[in-house]
This record gives structure tokens, C-alpha cells and sequence, in this order.
């Protein structure tokens, strides 16, 4: 993409420009991204197998008659191909029906003729398969330079929005010439009252049923194909003699490269053979190499070796046996580098055990019809059971589009760290579209990298109370200034002046401490888990996960959801309180947020989406201000509803031009409002300035919270996500099934998950709560949400001790696990250290504290 003319790439970004305008508006979509060429000529590559002919994209249809499959066929068939569970299947033209089924396909109309060209069912080296035959460019249109397949959309669009003499006119009459106009209609009919929340919901369903679906990744871990069949020559920084036997076709566990060179600057490069589109890469290695394994790794690709550019950035948790480090590409290139940055445990070289490419022509699409046909739409109301499968998938594939355009076109907008998105403009407003993106994370990534800072060299040292800061939780009345919080002992601690060190919260994510802990009369060495207790206690202190107890800080307020409604899914919500001004605490708020999103840490922070979406930019509307105060929001419905009679027999003499914000305090919406009675005619008016004051109660408190959030994180970062991305990136995942925590688990001193001991935890577990579960997870790891990585040893009993109390060391997030009679038992002892056993472990005497 990036070699493309300039003329081709402002073609893309004018046509994603058009497109988002369609989506934003419910109008069909343009043209060109639509585009369907009226026929594509296919050749089978597999052999002996005969192809039979169907009336329909099924198996169970009608068999017609079957094709010879000895010698490689050409084969001629529509340009709109149909991908169900069975695979994909091509709507073979008229030409191509005659000669295969001659007079035994009389009575066969236009739309019967169907032949299956790749088989899911069946080895994706076995065959039979029909593949597209390569072209340079559109039928009758002049050349783009393009290396894609004959008849691509992608070159209607360079073809279409492209400058040229002649202007669009003429290449509006070019593509209608060679398309199929029934299948385009079809591709760009928008479905009846279609919004953009409905594409934003079908964009997150084909995503979540992807994630669940593990058809396609098993059958990628399966295969087994020869690298030299798609990589011409491999080149290494270092032994690259050694680098060589990568190349074989299956490299024993004795046969790997080893780098020998400075760390950090080890790579592979690979020169692609051409044509080749790269579905999925894999670093085969091996987990008990130690710290000769990868953990960061770089993907750089381009035409040239001059001109590779970042395309993906790759980190783990833990040593793995293999390593994804490039899928889905949209493209074909010529060279691709892939850069080991760091391995564990700081080793200086890295082992690299085999390379494994699969090329996009060897696996099924993502998304198929059959995805539609049975799916449970529970959690996507607006995905009507009613919408036949059909139209979901067509319109499932365009976005599908968009977000390809999006990414080809991302890179050339997007601005740098010191500026902000003006030239994103509209982009933005498709960022809920964005979870089919398979370029941004690697944009975030190069983001957010770029933009850390190195740190001062030391870590501050911070001296904190805890007894009084429990203390005052139990009875803020007793310090309204808030003083002994633990939110406030932290502030002040990590001034400058107090702690020696400028904190810009910018930290790179390999640091996984940023300040170190002595708490006072708690004898012990902070290495990471007294770090992580203080985000989890700032949280419990800004947003308490009871309702029942007072409130230690006055940044936030419960919201009247939590206080009133019953009904209401945000219940547990809380939200900048309006009449707080300790805006400078709002700030560091903030830039610890941002801190969180750049790292593995969490600061859990209950707030609405009504919140979240304007610390992202996302527009707000008073329907969302529901998710604060449904009561308001249903009795503003219902007043402008009313007839005045109901009127005067609801609020006469009773309402007036004031209004109850979130804290309780009530404010004028005229002069004198408290005193102005609302009559029928002047509800309207009521209800606007309603509207107006409680959608912006908390303005300055979250332009505060906003401004700390950017000092730590590019706006540009912010852009390309979601709220919900945002608040997970923040706070971690709220949901801990018990298959997540199973893998984050690692097992030591010979323990595995077949372990009795292993099975009564997990066990125990399942029976857990949610909320149990989360204080299990903090009493291990100090961390209430995922993802956090757990480590179980044996318990530290030599003398058969059984159904003891476990313990932990939250420094190194390590779960001691002792032997238990049965699951039961092992339920009752761990739900009670969870619950009871929090306190730091003790490492040193609290009485050799320096004073």
C-alpha cells in the first residue's frame, strides 16, 4: 500500500469518505465498494475427485451431474461467490452449464448451477478446488498496477475515485459495463429502518461469533505445509546458515536458529514468493527454552527491502509454544522481517524452532451465511430473527469492505503523538465498526510506543498508611478533608517535590512496577504486589463495590440509578460529582487511566457508558444519559406526552424551573427558577433546559478526567477505540470464567491441570461467583479483573498437612495450594482467604521501618 501512487490513495480515502457518509445516513453504499464483476474465470487445482453440480449453494440440493477432474478445467462462473458451513461455493455461468451438463441441464434456469470450490470438509491440501485465475486488471479497464486477482472491488475503487481525464463520469459507465448489477444491488441495498447501531451491532456479532467459533483455528493449527512452497529465501541478522533449516517442511525439535548478537536486534527476513497473501504466520518455539523464547516481536513488510514498514507488534504474558505474528492480510508483499525486540527474562539471544505460513487461498472465509441461519441474537436486539440470513451476510461483507478500505487508508491519515485527529474528522464516527479491523492494532501498538517515555532511572519510593486510611473509610465524617485516604497519601507522596521523580504516567509497557510501597507497620518487600494492591484499594475508594457504604472520597457520586431505580442494568454506576472542584485530582485520576490502557494494570472504575463515551469523544444523547437517571429520562418522556389536562392533574403547582443534579444539589434553570411554577404551555421549554443542565452537570470534572487521560495516552489512541475498548483497556474484564482464568494459569513443581489438587481449585471455582472469583484473583495477584497471570505451586506443607488455608504471594502472583479432601472443602478454605487473608505478606520485621 504504501508504494501505491498518490493519486490511488486519496481514491481509497474519497471512497471511505462516501462510504461513511452512506452509513451514517442509511443510504445504499457506494458503487464501487460494491463492485461484482459479471463473471470470474476459475481453473481446478485438485485431481482425480470428479466436481458435481448442484441446484443450490448445498450439498443437500439437487444433484445435476458431476465434472471430470484429471486434467486442470477452466471453469466460468459468477463474480458473487456464496461461503457457507460447507464452504465456498461459485454459481457456475451459462456458458460453462452447457458444457458441462450439455442437454442433460434442460429445464435449468440462470440460477441453478452451483459447484463447491473449497470443500471445508475435507484436508486443504486434498482438494478439489477451483481458484480464480490471476489478471492484471478489470476487464476492459486500464491497468492499475495491480498484482490482486481479476475483477477485485479493490480495483473498482481505484478505478472509480482515482483522478483521471476523463472524471468520474466515464468510470461510473466503465464499471457498469463489467459488473453484475443484480449482485451489486444486492451488496448495496440497505435493509428496512437500518441504522448505524445496527451495523455497529452485526459488526460486533460477526466478531464475537468468530471468536467462539474454533473450526477454522483448529484446521490452521493442523496444517501442515511446506514453507518453501511460499517463501523463496530466509535471511537472519545472525548463524544464517542455521536460519536455513527453518525452510524444512517439518523441523524436529533438535533443528532451530539461534540469534548470536546484541540484544534486541535479531530478525528473520523472509522474501515472499509473489502473489502469495499471507492468512496467518506462526513462530514455532518452544516454552521450555526459558529465556531464549520471544516475548516481543515486530512484523515489518513492503516491496522493497528499503521500504519495510511496521505492520504488527506482538507481546505475551508467558513463554509459548507458538507465536501468531501476522494474520489476515489484505495484500500480497514481497518481503516480510520479523524483528525480536526482547525475550524472557531479559535473555540476550532468542531460538526460533520453524516459521508456519498459511496462504489466504488454502483456508475458508471467516464469514458465511450459515453464521446467520441459527444464531442466538439475545444479545443483539437489533438484529431482527426477521432479516433473512442472506441479507445479513451481504451486509456483513461490505462492512467487512469498509473496514478493509479503512485500514489501507488509516496509516495516511492518521496524525503523529503531538497532534490531535483533526484530519481524522468523520473516520472517527465508524470506530464501533472498528472491531473488524485487522490493521489497527498494530497502529495502536506503534502509538503507544512511540509516546512512552524511557522514566527516570529510579522508582519513586512512596510511604503509605493503610490502618488510616481504613480508618477514615469507615468514617469519612471524621476528616472532611479527606486527608488519611489512601487517594489523598498517594497524591501527595508522588509530588515531585516529595518523591524525586516528574511522573509523566507514560510508562512503557514492559514496566511492570511503577512505584515501589512501604506501608507503615506492614513488614515487607513491595516487588510488584504491593504496587498492584494500591490500584485495587484507590478503586475500592473512588467507586465502593458495596452500595451500602459510605463514600471516602468526593470526586464521585452514586448515581441516581444506584440510588432509586430498580430496573435499571447500571445500578452499580457512579459519575464525576457535579459540585466537585478538586479538579487537579480528576487530572492524576486521569493520567492513572491512561497509565492502566498502556499496560497489563487495571483501576477499576465503575462508571456509565453516559462517561465513558465522552472520555473517547463519542457523542453523547440523552438517551444515554439513561444509563445515569432512567427516572429522569421517562419523566421528561412522559411530560411531553402529556395532554394538559393529565398534565395539570400530574404537576400543577408541583413542578418548577429547577432541577435535582446527580449529587442531590438543585439549581435554577431561570432566574428565580425555584420560585417559577411550569404551566402546560412552557413544558417543552422545561423539558430542553432539563436536558441541557443535567447532560453537562459534570462537564469541568470530565474535561478534568479527560485532560489527565491525554497527558498519558495519544489522542489518536483514543480515536481508533471504542468506549467499551477504553473501559476494558482501563479496568480490565469485568466477566472471569473460569476457561479464562484457565488460561492465564501456568503450574509448577510438577503440577498440571490433570493435578487432584488442580481440578478441586478449578472445581471450586466454577461454583464461585463473579464476585468471589474477583476476590480470589486479588487475594493471588493483587488484580481484581483480567487479564492477570496466575501461578500455582504446591502448598508449603512438608508434614501431610491437608485442607489447610492456601496462601499467596502477590508479588510474584503465585497461589501456594495445599491438599484438599474434595472440591467442596477446597471452595470453603479458599472463599475464606479470599475474603478474610488480604494483608500483605510479611517479609521483613514492620518494627526495622526507617522512621
Amino acid at each position: 500500500m504504501t508504494q501505491d501512487p498518490a493519486r490511488l490513495r486519496l481514491g481509497r480515502i474519497r471512497c471511505l469518505r462516501e462510504t461513511i457518509k452512506s452509513l451514517e445516513t442509511g443510504s445504499p453504499l457506494p458503487t464501487a465498494l460494491c463492485f461484482v464483476p459479471k463473471q470470474i474465470e476459475y481453473i481446478t487445482t485438485g485431481k482425480g475427485t470428479a466436481l458435481a453440480i448442484h441446484t443450490g449453494p448445498s450439498a443437500e440440493s439437487k444433484k445435476l451431474g458431476e465434472v471430470k477432474n484429471d486434467t486442470p478445467i477452466k471453469v466460468l462462473g459468477h463474480g458473487l461467490d456464496s461461503w457457507n458451513d460447507q464452504g465456498q461455493w461459485i454459481q457456475l455461468a451459462d456458458e460453462s452449464l452447457a458444457k458441462f451438463l450439455g442437454n442433460k441441464g434442460g429445464g435449468v434456469s440462470k440460477n441453478e448451477g452451483w459447484m463447491l470450490a473449497k470443500d471445508n470438509a475435507v484436508a486443504v491440501d486434498a482438494g478439489p478446488y477451483l481458484t480464480p485465475i490471476v489478471k492484471k486488471s478489470l476487464p476492459g479497464l486500464p491497468t492499475t498496477g495491480s498484482d490482486v486477482a481479476a475483477s477485485k472491488w479493490e480495483d473498482a475503487v481505484e478505478h472509480a475515485y482515482s483522478v483521471r481525464i476523463g472524471g468520474a463520469a466515464q468510470a461510473a459507465i466503465d464499471l457498469q459495463q463489467c459488473c453484475d448489477e443484480k449482485a451489486v444491488e444486492q451488496l448495496r441495498a440497505v435493509p428496512d429502518n437500518w441504522t448505524l447501531e445496527h451495523d455497529e451491532e452485526l459488526a460486533k456479532f460477526v466478531t464475537n461469533t468468530k471468536a467462539k467459533d474454533n473450526n477454522l483455528d483448529i484446521m490452521l493449527d493442523s496444517m501442515t505445509v511446506d514453507l518453501s512452497e511460499y517463501v523463496s529465501t530466509i535471511r537472519a541478522s545472525s548463524e544464517n546458515d542455521e536460519a536455513q533449516t527453518l525452510l524444512d517442511r517439518n523441523p524436529d525439535s533438535d533443528t532451530y536458529w539461534e540469534s548470536d548478537g546484541n540484544t534486541g536486534k535479531h530478525w528473520l527476513r523472509l522474501q515472499i514468493r509473489p502473489g502469495i497473501v499471507i492468512r496467518r504466520l506462526t513462530l514455532i518455539l518452544d516454552e521450555e527454552d526459558g529465556n531464549f523464547v520471544p516475548q516481543a516481536v515486530e512484523v515489518f513488510v513492503g516491496s522493497t527491502v528499503e521500504t519495510l514498514a511496521l505492520s504488527k507488534s506482538v507481546v505475551v504474558d508467558s513463554p509459548v509454544d507458538e507465536m501468531v505474528v501476522l494474520e489476515n492480510c489484505s495484500t500480497s508483499y514481497r518481503y516480510l522481517e520479523i524483528r525480536i525486540k526482547r525475550c524472557f527474562s531479559d535473555g540476550g539471544d532468542c531460538r526460533i524452532r520453524g516459521v508456519k505460513l498459511i496462504p489466504a487461498t488454502m483456508v475458508v472465509a471467516g464469514l458465511n451465511q450459515d453464521m446467520f441461519g441459527n444464531a442466538d441474537f439475545a444479545n443483539y436486539p437489533k438484529l431482527d430473527r426477521n432479516i433473512p440470513k442472506e441479507k445479513l451476510y451481504h451486509r456483513a461483507l461490505v462492512l467487512k469492505r469498509a473496514i478493509q478500505l479503512f485500514d489501507s487508508a488509516i496509516g495516511l491519515i492518521t496524525p503523529s503523538w503531538s497532534h490531535s485527529l483533526q484530519s481524522f474528522g468523520s473516520f472517527s464516527k465508524i470506530r464501533q465498526l472498528l472491531v473488524l479491523s485487522t490493521f489497527r492494532s498494530a497502529l495502536l501498538s506503534t502509538f503507544l510506543r512511540n509516546s512512552s517515555s524511557s522514566g527516570s532511572g529510579k522508582m519513586p519510593v512512596i510511604h503509605l498508611n493503610r490502618r488510616l486510611a481504613r480508618e477514615h473509610s469507615h468514617d469519612p465524617t471524621a476528616d472532611t478533608t479527606c486527608s488519611n485516604s489512601l487517594f489523598n497519601q498517594m497524591f501527595e507522596a508522588l509530588k515531585p517535590q516529595n518523591c524525586g521523580s516528574n511522573l509523566d504516567y507514560r510508562w512503557s509497557s514492559r514496566q511492570e512496577q511503577w512505584w515501589e510501597c512501604v506501608f507503615s507497620n506492614e513488614g515487607m518487600i513491595d516487588q510488584g504486589g504491593g504496587f498492584r494492591e494500591t490500584l485495587s484499594e484507590l478503586g475500592e475508594e473512588l467507586c465502593p463495590s458495596a452500595s451500602d457504604v459510605p463514600l471516602p472520597l468526593k470526586l464521585f457520586c452514586r448515581t441516581p440509578n444506584q440510588l432509586h431505580d430498580t430496573s435499571n442494568l447500571y445500578r452499580d454506576t457512579y459519575i464525576p460529582a457535579p459540585g466537585c472542584n478538586q479538579y487537579q485530582h480528576f487530572t492524576w485520576v486521569g493520567q492513572l487511566m491512561g497509565a492502566c490502557l498502556r499496560s497489563r494494570e487495571h483501576l477499576i472504575l465503575s462508571l456509565p457508558p453516559f462517561i465513558w463515551k465522552q472520555l473517547n469523544g463519542e457523542p453523547v444523547s440523552w438517551e444515554d444519559f439513561a444509563t445515569v437517571d432512567t427516572a429522569q429520562v421517562k419523566m421528561l418522556e412522559s411530560l411531553v406526552e402529556l395532554t394538559e389536562e393529565g398534565f395539570e392533574e400530574r404537576f400543577s403547582g408541583l413542578l418548577t424551573f429547577s432541577v435535582a443534579l446527580s449529587d442531590g444539589t438543585s439549581v435554577p434553570l431561570v432566574p428565580n427558577g425555584a420560585d417559577t411554577a411550569v404551566t402546560y404551555a412552557q413544558r417543552l421549554e422545561y423539558a430542553s433546559l432539563v436536558k441541557k443542565t443535567r447532560l453537562e452537570e459534570n462537564k469541568k470534572q470530565i474535561d478534568a478526567l479527560k485532560k489527565g487521560l491525554l497527558m498519558a495516552v495519544p489522542k489518536s489512541v483514543l480515536d481508533l477505540v471504542s468506549w467499551q475498548e477504553l473501559e476494558q483497556f482501563v479496568c480490565g474484564d469485568p466477566e472471569l470464567p473460569v476457561d479464562s482464568m484457565k488460561k492465564t494459569a501456568h503450574y509448577d513443581e510438577g503440577l498440571s491441570e490433570t493435578s487432584a489438587i488442580v481440578k478441586h481449585l478449578w472445581a471450586a471455582l466454577e461454583n464461585f461467583s463473579n464476585e468471589e472469583r474477583s476476590r480470589f484473583l486479588r487475594f493471588v495477584t493483587g488484580r481484581r479483573r483480567l487479564p492477570a497471570p496466575l501461578w500455582i505451586c504446591p502448598g508449603r506443607w512438608d508434614d501431610g498437612t491437608v485442607d489447610a488455608l492456601p496462601e499467596s504471594a502477590t508479588c510474584s502472583s503465585t497461589l501456594f495450594l495445599p491438599n484438599y479432601s474434595n472440591a467442596k472443602i477446597a471452595a470453603e478454605k479458599i472463599r475464606y482467604a479470599a475474603y478474610h487473608c488480604v494483608a500483605i505478606d510479611t517479609d521483613t520485621s514492620p518494627y526495622d521501618e526507617e522512621e
